[in-house]
């Protein structure tokens, strides 16, 4: 038999076959075939990276974490202020430096600004670890990519207390308390200072 004859033959039994099948049936072996094809890798697209989860505020505080918030917190009480665990979720913008960092979240609780101001106390293995990771998060903030995410007059501070870092931002245009200037005064006297350069 020819090869023509022979592609002749196929395209009337695959005709035969449609014509017997109803269209459901046409349809269902079409789609069974694809995930047959997609179960074997034949059509499955590549797979997408899978992104760890970024680490979120600790439910129990370490020894070094609650040791620097009892600073923090005694330095804020002499400003009048009140410092709590947030009952919302924050994440403030981070340098590569902080992204998989353990963390703890606080909230300054201010009078005329219902929802506080945010710190994060962070944790390291050890000071020097602690003090390249502060070098590092200020030079973030200073630069472009870190200074996008916050508005122009905003304000940072970095302070390293041992193994830990106090981070707080903020700025005088989006503040609806004024005495919110007066954290970061607060959170001066906590810790070793990393200067923002910007």
């Amino acid at each position: 038999m020819s090869a023509q004859a022979a592609a002749g033959g196929r395209v009337r039994s695959a005709a035969c076959l449609r014509a017997r099948l109803p269209g459901s049936a046409i349809a269902a072996l079409g789609l069974g075939l694809a995930v047959a094809l997609a179960g074997c890798g034949i059509a499955a697209p590549s797979a997408l990276p899978v992104l760890s989860p970024s680490p979120v505020p600790q439910a129990s505080l370490s020894g070094s974490i609650e040791l620097t918030r009892g600073l923090v917190e005694s330095a804020l009480k002499a400003s009048d202020f009140g410092l709590i665990r947030p009952q919302v979720p924050f994440r403030p913008p981070e340098g590569p430096a902080l992204i998989d960092i353990p963390r703890a979240v606080f909230q300054v609780v201010l009078g005329q600004d219902p929802n506080g101001r945010f710190l994060v106390i962070y944790e390291f293995p050890d000071s020097p670890t602690a003090y390249a990771a502060g070098l590092a998060q200020a030079r973030w903030l200073a630069s472009g990519p870190g200074a996008i995410q916050f508005p122009l007059d905003a304000q940072h501070v970095v302070r390293q207390v041992g193994t830990t870092l106090v981070t707080f931002s903020w700025s005088p245009s989006n503040s609806t308390d004024p005495r919110t200037g007066e954290i970061a005064l607060a959170l001066g006297t906590v810790g070793q200072g990393i200067p923002v350069q910007r």
